[in-house]
């Protein structure tokens, strides 16, 4: 494809490389470019490996990165796609390039994320969409405190968490998608993951739990992602559905966020959680951004 080339990431050019896919994505966490360099001069070198640069005349214009997908456990994936607005003309090719080497490498599936000012292009190309997600987000004021009798998670309470939040999952539409599965070791590390920061820095003075006769009833998790709190987990044990846990849970994370001095709390909301999704507009949640859409192109 002349004039188009696929490159691996020069770290020397990271800078024009995070350019690039702020220019050309709109749901985003962040615009701000230290905070994507950060994260990705952070990554061990393997991972660095597997962003890649789409270049016109060795200038870059879009950005991708080919392997796993850690949201549904995908082998083949396509991640971090972005075309820069002047290179929209590009796009079929763009996609064409991110799939050659996952065909080499024997991929009969491959997975691809992107916002939704791509749909269009990667269904051309023979994508169908799964399931999209929406960041949504509020500005934090203070609410009444819950008479819901909370405490602050402690590392003691990592395995009863992940035994939680995998019986709070079981049967969740999200499972269809590949999402909140795994085993009992699984959901153990994820939990684990949270408390060292692995994926944003855990904010234990936001995070909450409630107990009952039976245990725990209801989890909130939240952390510090991409220069915003982040609503991590929020689960309720099923036989304690429908009774507001989930709004006092909410509720206790957004008063302590405000406590700490921040302004904003930012979630991500699956489309058809219609539940979810009521409880969040109620709470002054509202959409940020595009949707970023997850599909899939069998071979």
């Amino acid at each position: 494809m002349p004039g188009l080339e696929l490159v691996p990431l020069d770290s020397s050019k990271a800078d024009g490389y995070w350019r690039a896919y702020v220019a050309g994505r709109t749901d985003l966490p962040t615009t701000n470019l230290v905070t994507h360099m950060e994260r990705y001069l952070r990554l061990p070198p393997e991972e660095q490996q597997t962003y890649f640069a789409l270049a016109e005349n060795e200038k870059i214009v879009g950005t991708v990165r080919l392997g796993t997908s850690s949201l549904v456990e995908a082998k083949h994936a396509i991640t971090f796609f972005s075309v820069i607005p002047e290179a929209r003309a590009w796009l079929r090719d763009a996609i064409l390039l991110a799939t050659e080497p996952l065909i080499a490498d024997g991929a009969s599936v491959i997975h691809a994320s992107y916002d939704d000012s791509y749909a269009e292009a990667f269904a051309n190309v023979g994508f169908r969409e799964r399931f999209s997600r929406m960041r949504m987000e509020t500005a934090l004021v203070k609410h009444e405190k819950p008479t819901v009798p909370m405490a602050h998670p402690e590392a003691t309470d990592a395995d009863d968490i992940a035994d939680f939040l995998m019986a709070a999952y079981e049967g969740h539409m999200e499972q269809q998608f590949g999402m909140h599965v795994g085993t009992p070791e699984e959901w153990r590390e994820y939990v684990t993951t949270i408390w060292k920061g692995e994926s944003g820095t855990y904010l234990p003075l936001a995070s909450w739990l409630t107990r009952d006769d039976r245990g725990l009833a209801g989890v909130s998790l939240a952390t510090y992602w991409m220069g915003t709190p982040l609503l991590s987990e929020l689960g309720v044990r099923k036989d304690r559905r429908g009774q507001g846990l989930a709004r006092a849970l909410l509720t206790a994370t957004m008063n302590a966020l405000v406590d700490l001095g921040y302004d904003r709390l930012a979630l991500y909301a699956t489309a058809g959680n219609d539940d979810a999704t009521r409880l969040y507009e109620a709470m002054n949640f509202a959409q940020a951004g595009g949707r970023t859409i997850n599909a899939m192109l069998e071979l």
